[in-house]
C-alpha cells in the first residue's frame, strides 16, 4: 500500500501543536457520544471506560492518541487533500483539516483505542446497517 503522504509529513502533523487543542476537544465530544450509547452496543464496557478516562483529556493523553488519529485513513486523506491544495507545512495542513474530519477520525478509531475486538466492532456495524 502506498501512502498519499510521507511518514515525515504525517509525523509532522501528529506533532503539530496547533492541532492538539482541537483533538482534545474532539476526544471529549466523542466521549460524550459514547456515554449516550446503549449498554447493548458491542464492546460498550470498554468504550465507556475509555470515555470515562479521556472525558477531560490531558495534553499528554491527547498527544498519545494524536499519533493514531493522524495515522488513521480519514486524517491521512484529509492531510493529503490539504497538501494537494498547497499546504506545505504541518501547521498549514492542520488548519486545512476540518473539525468534522477530526471527529470522524476519532469516531473511527474509538474501538481500537478502547480495546474492543474487531469482531465486536464489525457486529455493531452490521447491526446498525440492518436498522
Amino acid at each position: 500500500m502506498s501512502l498519499p503522504l510521507s511518514l515525515n509529513a504525517i509525523c509532522g502533523l501528529a506533532c503539530e501543536p496547533t492541532l492538539l487543542p482541537r483533538v482534545r476537544m474532539a476526544i471529549a465530544m466523542v466521549a460524550q457520544e459514547v456515554f449516550a450509547e446503549s449498554p447493548e452496543t458491542p464492546g460498550y464496557p470498554a468504550r465507556w471506560n475509555l470515555s470515562k478516562t479521556v472525558l477531560s483529556p490531558t495534553e499528554a493523553q491527547a498527544a498519545q492518541m494524536m499519533v493514531g488519529i493522524v495515522a488513521s485513513p480519514p486524517m491521512v486523506a484529509a492531510a493529503a487533500a490539504a497538501a494537494a491544495g498547497g499546504a506545505t507545512t504541518p501547521a498549514a495542513m492542520a488548519t486545512a483539516i476540518t473539525d468534522d474530519e477530526i471527529l470522524g477520525a476519532i469516531r473511527m478509531g474509538w474501538n481500537a483505542v478502547a480495546g474492543v475486538s474487531p469482531d465486536a466492532a464489525q457486529t455493531a456495524q452490521v447491526e446498525q446497517a440492518e436498522t
